[in-house]
């Protein structure tokens, strides 16, 4: 059966009303009443499953429920995106990352210390440097190495598995460095490339005294895992502008926001931005298919307290302490004394 507009403008103000504990009007921003990116999927979801055709930056872009359900619902000919076969072009011009002439994934961050190194998986925009500045916290005197994504670097398509990524990044480590003691490090989705890489050196018999996951999901999945590349993509536009408080036709100053935000490196051309959605989408889609498996090591799971972390990770990690502080962000996270204090004595 297909909805008119007034269906769909109900069906909206329902969704919304119960996703946000609140009577939401048909012409109330529902972003202004406390939406955010994760219930644009939930949203998403159920207008599809109610047979309405439907995309993630649909309803970005109509923040209103009458908005929204007008748009969805006006016979006209949808206008060309900067995203119509960006996927498809990543791919056709992108090597895999397997591919012996991709970079090294693993960079010196701080480069100076004489015990063994801390090695970071970065949050899923694969931007590893920012940490430096952070790492002085707590390193005691170890160097610090990250595992940056390939297609920072050059045009390499990101890994869609989890496993496969972690697996690459251990071949890649052990090549660095033979033989443990390993210390890991992850942070965002990067966490949980850190327990799997932690996972598979202890099943070959090698140490891990240290595991630290700052900021990994409460639950796997927390989106669709239905939706495709590009949706995940046009989320992630979404999500961008939405963070930012605006569109995003000026690019220059759309990459240079999001460098102070630490999900970009300083000075990146505006010009790459785009492809730099389609690896952030990558790292997405292959958390949201990732199982987390035991890890019977020692580890610290630290999270943010609004979060059922504990019930997740616990019967996964029975070794970890778990933590959860009042942080708004991941950079927040990583700031946390608490958090400092636990990876110092891990690390001392």
């Amino acid at each position: 059966m297909t909805l008119d507009r007034s269906q769909v403008e109900k069906l909206l103000v329902a969704q919304w009303s119960e996703l946000l504990d609140l009577d939401v009007r048909a012409d109330e921003n529902v972003f202004d009443l406390g939406a955010y990116s994760l219930l644009v999927v939930d949203v998403v979801k159920r207008l599809r499953d109610a047979g309405v055709e439907v995309k993630a930056m649909d309803v970005f872009d109509h923040p209103a429920p009458a908005e929204l359900a007008q748009h969805l619902c006006a016979d006209e000919p949808q206008p060309t995106s900067p995203t119509d076969d960006l996927v498809g072009r990543v791919w056709r011009e992108s090597i895999d990352p397997t591919d012996p002439a991709a970079p090294a994934a693993l960079v010196p961050i701080i480069a100076d210390g004489t015990r063994e190194p801390l090695y970071c998986v970065p949050m899923g925009t694969g931007h590893a440097q920012f940490f430096g500045t952070i790492a002085e916290n707590f390193r005691q005197g170890r160097p610090v190495y990250g595992f940056q994504d390939r297609g920072r670097t050059a045009k390499v398509r990101p890994f869609l598995s989890i496993r496969d990524m972690a697996a690459n990044y251990v071949q890649e480590l052990r090549a660095f460095q033979p033989q443990g003691p390993y210390h890991l490090a992850g942070f965002c989705s990067g966490a949980v490339v850190a327990q799997e890489m932690a996972r598979i050196l202890t099943e070959s018999g090698e140490d891990v005294p240290t595991l630290v996951m700052a900021g990994p999901s409460g639950d796997y999945p927390e989106m669709d895992p239905g939706l495709g590349l590009t949706e995940l993509v046009e989320f992630q536009l979404g999500t961008v502008r939405n963070k930012l408080g605006r569109d995003l036709t000026d690019l220059d100053s759309v990459v240079r926001d999001l460098a102070e935000l630490r999900w970009f490196e300083d000075g990146l051309p505006a010009a790459d931005f785009y492809r730099r959605m389609v690896l952030f989408a990558g790292a997405l889609f292959a958390q949201e298919h990732h199982t987390p498996q035991h890890y019977a090591g020692p580890a610290v799971v630290c999270m943010y307290a609004h979060e059922d972390v504990r019930s997740y990770w616990a019967p996964l990690l029975p070794a970890a302490t778990i933590m959860q502080v009042a942080a708004i962000t991941t950079l927040d996270l990583l700031r946390e004394p608490a958090l400092a204090a636990e990876f110092s004595r891990l690390l001392a």
